[in-house]
């Protein structure tokens, strides 16, 4: 008998049998507020992926601007204006002679 008991003790409590598993939902509290997490993490990841967007797209812009020597001329395309105008960039018009060469100003 020694032996029952022993191993009685060693097992875990048994758990109590279910009624009706509909009974045991979850309350609707907790999955609104699982649900506002999920929302609010896909509005999240939406906005950061446009910012990112946003900024790709002005550096490819400002870098293809860089190669083409035109800040000191009027912006070539729209992504261009739009680039300088986000930038805080305007014409770079200060003198003439260096608007019309800029690659002389390039040693190689």
């Amino acid at each position: 008998m020694p032996r029952e008991r022993r191993a009685r003790s060693r097992c875990l409590p048994a758990r109590p049998l279910r009624q009706d598993p509909r009974e045991e939902r979850p309350r609707t509290e907790a999955l609104e507020a699982i649900v506002a997490g999920f929302v609010t993490l896909i509005i999240a990841l939406l906005l950061g992926g446009a910012v990112s967007g946003v900024i790709a797209v002005l550096a490819l812009a400002v870098r293809r601007e860089d190669r083409r020597y035109s800040l000191t001329f009027d912006a070539p395309d729209r992504l261009s204006r739009t680039a300088r105008r986000l930038n805080g960039v305007g014409l770079r018009d200060q003198d003439a002679g260096l608007a019309a060469s800029p690659r002389g100003l390039v040693r190689s």
